[in-house]
C-alpha cells in the first residue's frame, strides 16, 4: 500500500467519524441519553477532552501524511523490531482499528438504548475497546521513530492526546459509568 493511498482513505472516512456523531445525537429525542450515569460536572469536564483528541489526532495525521517522507512512514516499527519497510502496513491496520470502531460505536450504543441486550452492550464495549487500543498503537508504532525521525515526539504526543480521551474517557469511564 503506498501512503497516498492511505491518506485519502483516511481523509475521506475521518469525517464520516463526524457524521456518525451528528446523525448519532439527531437519532433520539435526548442525547444526554449517551452520556449515560455520567454526571454533568463530569461531562463539561470530558467534553473538551474532545478537542484535545481531535487535535491530537490531527497532530499525528499531519506528521504521517505531510511532515514524513513515505519513506519515513513505511520504517515505522514496533518497539524492539528491525525495520522491515512495511510502516504503511501497520498504520493502516491503526487507521481501520480506530476509525471504523469509532464510526460504529454511536450506532451500536442507540441500538443498546432502544432494546438492551448483553451482547449489544458486549458489542460496544468492544468497540471502544479497539477504537482505544488503536488511539495507544498510534503511540506505541511511533516511540521507537520519536529520535530518528524528525519531530517524532509529535506522534507520541498525538497518540497521548488521543488516547486520554477514546482510551480513558471512553473506553474505560464511560463503560464503567453507563447503565448497562
Amino acid at each position: 500500500m503506498k501512503r497516498n493511498v492511505l491518506f485519502w482513505l483516511t481523509f475521506i472516512s475521518g469525517p464520516f467519524v463526524l457524521l456518525s456523531y451528528v446523525r448519532g445525537v439527531n437519532a433520539v429525542d435526548d442525547a444526554t441519553v449517551y452520556w449515560g450515569n455520567v454526571s454533568p460536572s463530569m461531562q463539561s469536564f470530558i467534553i473538551p477532552w474532545m478537542f484535545v483528541a481531535a487535535i491530537g489526532y490531527l497532530l499525528m495525521w499531519y506528521q504521517f501524511f505531510f511532515s514524513w517522507s513515505e519513506e519515513d512512514v513505511a520504517s515505522l516499527q514496533w518497539p524492539g523490531r528491525e525495520i522491515d519497510g512495511n510502516g504503511i502496513k501497520r498504520l493502516a491496520l491503526l487507521y481501520a482499528a480506530f476509525i471504523l470502531p469509532a464510526m460504529l460505536w454511536i450506532d451500536a450504543t442507540r441500538w443498546h438504548i432502544e432494546d438492551p441486550a448483553g451482547y449489544k452492550a458486549i458489542i460496544v464495549i468492544i468497540l471502544l475497546s479497539i477504537t482505544g487500543l488503536a488511539a495507544v498503537g498510534f503511540g506505541v508504532l511511533g516511540w521507537s521513530s520519536r529520535q530518528r525521525l524528525s519531530n517524532g515526539n509529535r506522534v507520541v504526543i498525538g497518540s497521548v492526546m488521543l488516547s486520554i480521551q477514546c482510551t480513558f474517557w471512553d473506553s474505560i469511564y464511560w463503560t464503567l459509568n453507563f447503565p448497562w
